[in-house]
């Protein structure tokens, strides 16, 4: 046994005294609250490690850099401590200071031993280098493994953000395949409208590549592309690119920090949206057609209608007519028989009288004169001839009315044919006549005009709607002027009443379906709706001139057509 050797293992309760004390003279202890058994523990640990390497060579270990960090026997009980108090949480420096309680304790045992100059020097720098090799020893294992641990966890982030990388890369490169696919032009842009992003259908409408767009102002990409680059952002804005002739909506969204710090910049989109303009207009011009086809229904609808009307007034004017035709016939050859009669009679009497006068007494004669007187028959007989006179011109007046009946009741009437439309004027204001005569006095003023091929019946009926129309137009009395003359290849027929006119603002609106200035109940609208369409079926024109309180004239122009 070495002098060192007896020395430690006789004062290893003086050690761990020696040591406990220190450390709790510096207030250690509170970094290393374990019991002083734990410290025993790493007393006779360290004692052993110290006297294996004097044993096995006692000379004064050396201090080189190639011993700095090397892990022999000298050192692995230090460098095996300092891994375990690592592990606990302990810092280095405590570690440290630690062992330098430890090699106080030593050193202060070996001084008071009492042992030869040159003895306590050797055993001295013995123990000085052992815990310098110790300490260094420690520091560098205890560096070295937490760089390993400090690599090993930058390692684990490195490989964990790599994956984080890895991951928003490919959420990005998906993401911007996805936008790519998208046909509406998208692209972000900074708070200086710089842009940021933009998407593959954006770049080949700006005909650019990826790298000469960003950073480039969108207004002015825009407005090189052809789109109004004045267009404002705070709204959908409509606009028309007229290099390809489509129509785009604009549209923009704040785009705002994460943190909610304020707008970062703004996502602009660009729809294509000309199908549904395209359709919108197709549904319009629909629209329209269809409300053109329904007013033209409508307007058949009214002709058949009133077609249908003036067929039944027709067949009944065809039927009484037709009723009336015999007994006037039988009237009027009784009234000739009849003025034969008293033609013969109105004879026979003056011849009586003669007689009379010539072979009876006078007083018998002159009964007879007073008798003849108080019958008055003289009276009678000039009063007879005035009243078969009227009655025979009656009944031919009778006659060409029912006569002219006929003629307007002709409603199958469908080919067209030569006719003179004063005669059938004439006809009409026959018919016309009972509206006419408590109102109105009949002015015509028909001139010479030529034959025309027309549809005689309906021209019949433009006449009567206009009389009828200028009767009803009159409140009390008035005057109706039927006026016709030849003017520029047209017959022209003009029908003008006195009465209460048509105010400006209808003037536009009275050849409308349904439209009526009358009171509800005497109008249905249909009339002028009809002679419009009529007087158009013959290729010609209707107008109308009016003041209000002071008349109404309507002018109606019929080309004239030789017979085919």
């Amino acid at each position: 046994m070495t002098l060192l050797t007896d020395l430690i293992a006789r004062n290893e309760d003086r050690l761990l005294g020696r040591i406990l004390s220190l450390a709790e003279e510096s207030g250690y202890l509170r970094f290393v609250p374990g019991p002083p058994e734990e410290w025993a523990a790493t007393l006779r640990g360290l004692s052993g490690s110290l006297l294996q390497a004097f044993r096995a060579d006692p000379s004064t270990p050396s201090l080189t850099p190639e011993d700095v960090g090397r892990n022999d026997g000298l050192s692995a009980f230090g460098v095996a401590e300092a891994r375990k108090r690592r592990r606990e949480g302990m810092p280095l420096g405590i570690f440290l200071g630690l062992v330098k309680f430890f090699r106080q304790a030593y050193l202060d045992l070996v001084r008071t031993a009492g042992l030869p100059r040159e003895e306590e020097e050797r055993l001295l720098r013995y123990i000085e280098r052992f815990f310098d090799r110790n300490e260094v020893a420690s520091c560098v294992s205890w560096t070295a493994e937490s760089v390993s641990e400090r690599v090993a966890e930058l390692q684990e982030k490195h490989d964990e953000l790599s994956r984080a990388h890895r991951m928003v890369a490919t959420g990005k490169e998906e993401w911007e395949g996805t936008l790519d696919r998208v046909d509406d032009m998208l692209f972000l842009a900074d708070p200086h409208r710089r842009i940021r992003r933009c998407n593959r259908t954006f770049r080949e409408f700006v005909g650019r590549a990826y790298s000469e767009i960003l950073g480039q102002p969108f207004d002015r990409l825009l407005s090189e592309a052809g789109i109004d680059a004045a267009l404002p952002l705070g709204k959908p804005v409509e606009c028309f690119h007229a290099r390809t002739g489509k129509w785009f909506v604009l549209r923009h969204y704040p785009f705002e920090d994460a943190s909610r710090s304020g707008t970062r910049g703004t996502i602009v989109t660009l729809h294509d949206s000309t199908e549904r303009k395209n359709a919108a207009e197709e549904l319009t011009r629909k629209n329209l057609r269809l409300n053109e086809a329904l007013a033209a229904l409508k307007r058949s609808q009214a002709r058949v209608l009133h077609q249908e009307k003036m067929a039944s007034v027709g067949q009944l004017a065809a039927g009484v007519a037709h009723e009336i035709s015999n007994p006037i016939g039988f009237v009027n050859s009784n009234l000739s028989t009849l003025a034969k009669y008293l033609s013969r009679i109105e004879g026979f009497l003056a011849l009586q009288s003669g007689c009379i006068a010539a072979g009876a007494p006078p007083a018998q004669v002159e009964s007879v004169r007073q008798q003849r007187a108080g019958l008055k028959i003289d009276y009678i007989m000039k009063d007879l001839e005035d009243l078969v006179r009227e009655s025979m011109e009656g009944a031919e007046r009778v006659q060409r009315i029912v006569a002219d009946l006929k003629g307007f009741s002709r409603v199958d009437e469908s080919e067209y044919r030569q006719a003179d439309l004063n005669e059938c004027l004439g006809s009409t204001i026959n018919i016309a006549w009972n509206e006419i005569k408590y109102k109105a006095t009949l002015k015509k003023e028909f001139g010479e005009i030529p034959r025309t091929r027309c549809l005689p019946h309906q021209m019949n009926r433009v006449f009567m709607n206009l009389l009828v129309n200028a009767a009803h137009a009159i409140e009390e009395k008035g005057v109706i002027t039927v006026r016709s003359w030849e003017e520029d290849g047209y017959v022209c027929v003009s029908v003008a009443d006195t009465g209460r006119g048509i105010p400006e603002a209808d003037l536009s609106r009275i050849f409308d379906p349904f439209f009526t200035t009358k009171e509800v109940g005497k109008g249905t609208g249909l009339g002028l709706s009809i002679t419009y369409d009529i007087v158009k079926k013959h290729n010609g024109e209707i107008t109308v001139r009016s003041e209000p309180g002071k008349g109404t004239a309507f002018t109606v122009r019929i080309p004239v057509v030789a017979e085919v």
